[in-house]
């Protein structure tokens, strides 16, 4: 039994190794000599396939209705906002006692969901962002205060949070979803999920599977690890993007719940000119600047899945590098 154990531990070994120095073989004298005279391929083909694409990339901010009180919930349109804060005074999240109106949730969640807002009223909160893990799926399109960048590629798209440490790939190269083990395939589900689209005119239509249970913000309304979503994308006017969602969840909806926002498109029109007439709108483009440095968090979360501050001697513990210096738990509900 050791013998087969120590096999397989050497194969798995062995395999990751050999992944890591990649494809074998250098490239051949020849190859590195004509080097100079070289003409690579170029985009031409693969440009003009994403030239019969809406226009969809640049840094986008979620658009907030009249009314929304302090910190992003996931339909601010249908929610309760207790007494805000008091005018000028900062809030990063909602205030205790918030919740979204319409989930169709099941008894059973609709109950989850009312002790999860109570604990908030306690000054009791389950949000893991603190503790370093990223928003995810299907948070980072709602329920984020800052801007997101979306990338296109003719066979792939990128949105990616920064604030979020979120990075999203939509696939429209037609793969259809990983079936083994079914239906996340690879390590199982994970914070993005596995999210595959096709363009229908002018419309961008997205299904996501395979996303870790957690929260749709910080108020916090559950899901499941069933849930799946469906998107309708579409810009409705030049600098104006529109995104229909679908959300099903067996275990704890009791029929789809469809939620829809707005997002504009950030940067300054080039065309614009202080007193001048306005322009005809044109495309903007602004990205964000990559936020490499570490997270560290503040909070930790405790046996109950509760936040509970670091304490200054835990973190410089932590930096030292020192025994038994507490660290958050990695899952994400």
């Amino acid at each position: 039994m050791g013998r087969i154990g120590s096999t397989a531990g050497l194969l798995a070994a062995a395999a990751c190794f050999a992944f890591a120095q990649g494809p074998p073989g250098m490239p051949s004298a020849e190859t590195i000599a004509n080097a100079d005279h070289y003409q690579p391929p170029k985009l031409t083909d693969y440009a003009a396939k994403l030239a019969q694409q809406p226009d969809m990339s640049g840094l986008w901010s979620i658009i907030q209705p009249p009314g929304a009180g302090a910190g992003p919930t996931f339909d601010p349109v249908n929610t309760f906002w207790p007494a805000q804060p008091a005018r000028g005074e900062a809030r990063f999240g909602p205030m205790p006692g918030t919740y979204l109106k319409n989930i169709p949730y099941t008894p059973e969640y609709q109950k989850k969901y009312r002790d999860f807002i109570e604990e908030t009223k306690q000054g009791k909160s389950r949000d893991r962002f603190a503790a370093c893990e990223p928003f995810g799926m299907p948070r980072m399109l709602a329920a984020t205060p800052v801007p997101f960048d979306i990338v296109q590629t003719p066979d792939v798209m990128f949105w990616y949070n920064d604030y979020g440490r979120t990075e999203r790939r939509i696939f429209l190269d037609g793969r259809p979803h990983p079936t083994e083990p079914t239906p996340t395939g690879g390590e199982g589900p994970t914070y993005s999920g596995h999210s595959v689209g096709h363009w229908d005119g002018n419309t961008l239509v997205v299904e996501t599977v395979s996303m870790l249970p957690g929260w749709f913000d910080e108020t916090p309304a559950p899901y499941s690890d069933k849930l799946s979503l469906r998107e309708r994308i579409r810009l409705i006017d030049t600098n104006i993007l529109e995104d229909q969602m679908t959300f099903t969840d067996p275990v704890a909806f009791e029929k789809p719940w469809v939620v829809t926002r707005y997002y504009r498109r950030s940067g300054r029109d080039p065309a614009a000119t202080p007193g001048a007439a306005a322009p005809e709108p044109r495309i903007v483009r602004a990205y964000l600047n990559l936020d490499d440095r570490p997270c560290i968090p503040n909070v930790r979360i405790d046996e109950n899945g509760f936040q509970v501050a670091i304490l200054p001697q835990e973190l410089e513990a932590q930096k030292a590098g020192k025994p038994g210096a507490k660290k958050p738990k990695g899952k994400k509900q």
